[in-house]
């Protein structure tokens, strides 16, 4: 049975924390551990070695060299044991770029001690293992991250001479290579208890981080040496002022980008490896919250050349900018949007134990404690929509709404919706942007409301995945809170279920269900007895795709050869993700207002199917929708997809809403107040048709003009 354990990267000295906090990052260490029984290793130490990631080249494989097995080596001697047991077989993933302020020492330090814990069945605790950690690497922000999770303050305290004057202590405040106590054939002292204190922060499921990773090294010990022995009052002073609000400041969501920038700032470390990393000052001056809209702060993000840049949003903007910036001095750079890694290092399918682990649901991949910490950072979000007959409050077993108190005195009729999001999630798993598309999944269900006059009163999400991101499915709520309140729907409840093995690891699938109502005695939508031949069409814009299609959309994206990351080719300020990331319009205020004004017999949301499968579905038998392509703008989206994907007239008109996200029926003397009246509520609308009567073979939609599309 092989062992698998996982240790996130991290980025520690985030603005003025100079060694105090750390943020765990979701790039993550993993060694594959297996022992096979055997009587001799020829191997060092029992362990045979294998590494792949960057700078593979340059990792020792030998056990007595290795950071990883060295660490784990003085943690099984401090328990009685000489070597791993023959033969240990440990076989390295490492994405951690080395030396380049990601935290890649503390991940192997914390992967070192969670491998003797492993092999040696020692049962250590993760306090007693941040004990063994912060012997070998005397830097808390990044191992506690690592090994703890999350956005993390901490301090040390000091060690006696006693406990470190031992040459089987490997005790280093600046790592060298080989890492490690000497091997004296002694046994070292077992560490003292509670060595260091952590605390976590909380973190806004707003914020992500862009990493800018520059191809060069700059060890610890470099950055350690450009460090002045003593510091001015006043630059202390200015550290600890920001570092005390900083910490509060990250947690708040929205978080304020001001009070950000301002409280990432720093005068103990970051001036002083300027020198060190070409273009330093002027670059982390080069973009600011009004230069690039969604930026919070940047910094260095530990001892090496990486830039963290907190952000929002416009992610590739930001990043584009600084590798532009790096690439004026010459130096080539990688970049990585990052987000916390809530739990820090993990180890899954224990060996060595002679009786079989106490099993628990978290084993099986399915944290409870996560569900319960996405719960409170969705209850301001699900508050925020509530309404007349619903509080918006969440955690009970089922969502209430009382209809008296919604407005309505009699028993009204009510009506049902339930719909998903498709294949657009893809996209959002690609951009790591997942607030537009819970927006996505209000959208496609208050629209199919609104069409028969229901207002919708409140909705329920079902959001399911392999395992539970607190930080996207909080975003992803947030969507789906901001469509709530767009529509006048309370978000009174939802589900969440981590299901491993059915879904991949970073992906999700949601789904929706709205409620909504008409008042008794009004006209239930469509009003087809009242239709006529001569009754106008109108045309609603749409905001871009809406949330259909995007197997197809998919498709071309790849034949066109770009990447999402790539500019929009329609949208040269975007790029192709964000750009198709663009959530469904939200429709049911305007029309609900031209609905109470009796103006609209029939509407048809423009969805999978586009015009010629939606219509009908509001028409009466007797009557053809006659549109004309000319009457409506075809928005540029549309005209790349077309052009890119080859696509026939009937194909297209059939697969995307063409620029129009509802139709509406009207007769033609309240054609003008209903144009006016959604007009006037800020939606672009044309008249784009009429009703014709409807011969036996005649289709019952008919699109003119359709060249136009190119």
């Amino acid at each position: 049975m092989a062992t698998l354990i996982k240790v996130p990267c991290s980025s520690a000295n985030i603005g003025p924390g100079f060694d105090v906090i750390g943020l765990a990052l979701n790039l993550y260490l993993e060694l594959e551990v297996t022992v096979s029984k055997k009587d001799r290793s020829e191997h060092s130490l029992n362990c045979n070695i294998t590494y792949e990631g960057v700078g593979a080249e340059d990792v020792p494989l030998v056990a007595e060299d290795n950071l990883i097995t060295r660490t784990a080596v003085y943690v099984l001697r401090c328990n009685g044991v000489r070597a791993f047991p023959a033969e240990t077989h440990v076989h390295v993933k490492n994405p951690i770029p080395l030396g380049r302020g990601l935290g890649s020492s503390a991940a192997a330090i914390v992967a070192g001690v969670y491998l003797a814990n492993e092999v040696g069945n020692l049962k250590l605790s993760k306090a007693r293992m941040l004990d063994y950690c912060l012997m070998e690497e005397r830097h808390p922000d990044n191992v506690a991250a690592a090994l703890y999770g999350g956005f993390v303050g901490t301090y040390l305290n000091e060690l006696s001479p006693e406990d470190t004057e031992r040459l089987e202590i490997p005790l280093s405040e600046v790592l060298p290579e080989p890492a490690g106590g000497v091997d004296t054939g002694l046994r070292p002292p077992q560490p003292p208890l509670n060595i260091g204190h952590y605390t976590k922060f909380p973190w806004s499921s707003d914020i992500k981080c862009i990493c800018i990773i520059p191809q060069f090294e700059v060890s610890t010990a470099k950055a350690r040496a450009v460090l002045p022995e003593s510091y001015s009052r006043k630059d202390a002073i200015f550290n600890m002022q920001r570092l005390a609000v900083l910490t509060t400041a990250l947690g708040q969501s929205p978080p304020d980008p001001d009070m950000i920038y301002t409280a990432m700032q720093d005068k103990l470390h970051q001036p002083y490896r300027s020198g060190l990393i070409p273009g330093l000052t002027e670059m982390l001056q080069s973009v600011t919250p009004q230069s690039h809209p969604g930026l919070l702060g940047i910094c260095l993000s530990g001892a090496g050349p990486t830039i963290l840049a907190l952000a929002t949003d416009n992610f590739d903007s930001i990043a584009n900018h600084l590798l532009a910036e790096f690439q004026k001095e010459g130096i080539t750079c990688d970049w990585k949007l990052l987000q916390p890694a809530t739990d820090g290092a993990t180890v899954s399918n224990s060996l060595n134990s002679t009786q079989a682990e106490a099993m628990t649901y978290a084993s099986s991949g399915v944290s409870i404690d996560a569900g319960n910490q996405l719960v409170q950072q969705i209850k301001a979000s699900t508050k925020s929509t509530r309404r007349p007959g619903a509080d918006g409050e969440i955690g009970g077993f089922g969502g209430i709404l009382d209809l008296q108190a919604a407005g309505y005195a009699e028993a009204p009729i009510l009506v049902g919706a339930i719909d998903g999001i498709g294949t657009k999630v893809k996209i959002a798993f690609e951009m790591g942007k997942h607030d537009t598309v819970g927006i996505d999944l209000v959208a496609m269900n208050v629209n199919d409301l609104v069409v028969q006059g229901a207002e919708p009163l409140m909705f329920l999400d079902y959001y399911a995945c392999s395992k539970l991101d607190i930080a996207s499915a909080a975003k992803f709520i947030e969507g789906v809170a901001n469509g709530c309140r767009q529509s006048g729907a309370a978000l009174v409840g939802g589900e969440t279920a981590e299901m491993p093995g059915i879904y991949q690891e970073g992906e999700y699938d949601a789904g929706g269900a709205a409620i909504g109502a008409i008042k008794k005695g009004a006209t239930i939508l469509p009003d087809t007895a009242a239709m006529r031949e001569g009754d106008i069409l109108l045309g609603m814009s749409s905001s871009g795709v809406h949330s259909n299609g995007f197997s197809l959309v998919r498709k071309i994206v790849e034949r066109s050869g770009l990447s999402f990351h790539d500019t929009a080719p329609w949208s040269p300020e975007q790029n192709i993700g964000t750009a198709l990331l663009t959530p469904t319009k939200i429709y049911v205020k305007p029309l609900l207002a031209a609905v109470r004004k009796n103006l609209l017999k029939g509407m048809a949301h423009i969805t999978g199917g586009g015009l010629s499968e939606n219509i009908p579905r509001m028409l009466p038998k007797t009557l053809t929708a006659e549109l004309d392509a000319k009457t409506w703008p075809l928005p540029e989206v549309f005209k790349w997809l077309k052009k890119t994907g080859s696509l026939e007239h009937s194909e297209f008109q059939r697969t995307f809403n063409t620029g129009l996200g509802m139709v509406i029926v009207v007769s033609p003397e309240n054609a003008k107040a209903a144009l006016e009246l959604l007009q006037g509520e800020g939606e672009s609308v044309y008249e784009i048709g009429r009703l014709i009567k409807r011969g036996e073979e005649e289709e019952e939609v008919v699109v003119h003009n359709m060249d136009v599309w190119g």
